[in-house]
């Protein structure tokens, strides 16, 4: 992958993986069905220990939970860590709500440094746009915060194409994180950044409905007061038989249902890092078979244009009927 479209720490070594990252939002400990903050803790150390450097956490993210869970493991190791958190989205009581203003970006950046205990942050997202507020006006704030040396890399999240092409036309290599997976295939998106932006594509794995656990099944396999009930993707027939089919399709040439879709996410042209949630020990072995899989074969691409992964050698190594199916998904994005 081109030089351009990496991100990286104050202090890497030669073993960073800049386009995997994880993310921490089931970590904290709301919303997600039964939580061990020990195992959270457990992953994030076992993670980092296995060469992850990226961490993807949000001031929202169960109530800041997942911020102080991740300051846990900073430790003496801050400039070897790639910190990225966002802000936009606060809580007011048990609702969420937009609050994108520079000041109230400004007081939730300083909220999120007091709760990772860093005096900087790597990178810094407008989380969503805020509809009461101007994008431009937003994004003015976050380069502030850059030239007072609070962040270092601003970027933002869940643009749409249009957007995307208004507000980033003049800047080059911008982080956006995009919804981007084989059920919410938004390509659009990603060929609106293709020349703009660095595209961080979150929940891979549709909030766990793609992969191997018992939220594979949707609502029924998640408890009432789950996060994901929210999610259309959940009660949708069409995205679970989607997402059942893919299981037998795995299940008969054993291959790892994980793997498969991280493989197909990164050979996809304009991706240049994947952000995929663990919360067990066991989710993030399949990651981390994704990295050993990816740089014991040579996958990784310098091909502009290319997403992280060279397609041809991806799907050389792609049972053809496992490949077509992925890409295959006509059900409309929800």
């Amino acid at each position: 992958m081109e030089s351009s479209k990496i991100l990286l720490p104050k202090k890497t070594s030669s073993s960073c993986t800049p386009w995997l990252w994880l993310g921490t939002w089931s970590m904290g400990g709301e919303g997600f069905g039964p939580h061990d903050e020990r195992e959270s803790l457990r992953v994030l150390q076992k993670a980092h220990d296995n060469g992850l450097r990226h961490f993807d956490t949000a001031g929202f993210y169960a109530h800041g939970k997942s911020e102080i869970l991740l300051q846990k493991i900073i430790g003496t190791v801050r400039q070897e860590l790639f910190i990225s958190t966002k802000g936009g989205l606060i809580w007011s009581g048990n609702n969420v709500r937009h609050s994108a203003s520079p000041e109230s970006l400004r007081q939730q950046l300083y909220e999120s440094m007091e709760r990772l205990k860093t005096d900087y942050i790597d990178l810094y997202q407008l989380h969503w746009p805020d509809p009461d507020v101007p994008i431009a006006t937003s994004i003015a704030a976050l380069k502030e915060f850059k030239k007072e040396g609070l962040i270092l890399n601003w970027g933002l999240g869940n643009l749409t194409e249009e957007e995307l092409t208004k507000h980033l036309t003049p800047e080059k290599n911008i982080p956006h994180q995009v919804h981007f997976n084989p059920l919410h295939n938004t390509r659009e998106v990603l060929d609106a950044g293709m020349n703009r932006c660095i595209s961080c594509i979150i929940s891979p794995l549709e909030q766990g409905l793609l992969g191997s656990g018992i939220s594979s099944h949707g609502i029924k396999g998640i408890s009432k007061k789950d996060y994901r009930n929210k999610n259309p993707y959940y009660c949708h027939k069409g995205a679970i038989s989607f997402s059942h089919q893919l299981t037998k399709l795995t299940d008969t040439y054993d291959i790892s249902k994980t793997l498969s879709i991280l493989l197909w996410i990164c050979a996809q042209p304009g991706v240049h890092a994947v952000i995929s949630g663990a919360r067990k020990t066991g989710q993030l072995e399949e990651i981390l078979r994704f990295k050993s899989e990816v740089l014991e074969n040579d996958y990784c691409s310098d091909k502009q244009g290319e997403g992280i992964l060279a397609p041809e050698k991806v799907r050389a190594a792609f049972p053809e009927k496992l490949w077509n199916l992925l890409g295959s998904y006509e059900g409309l994005n929800l």
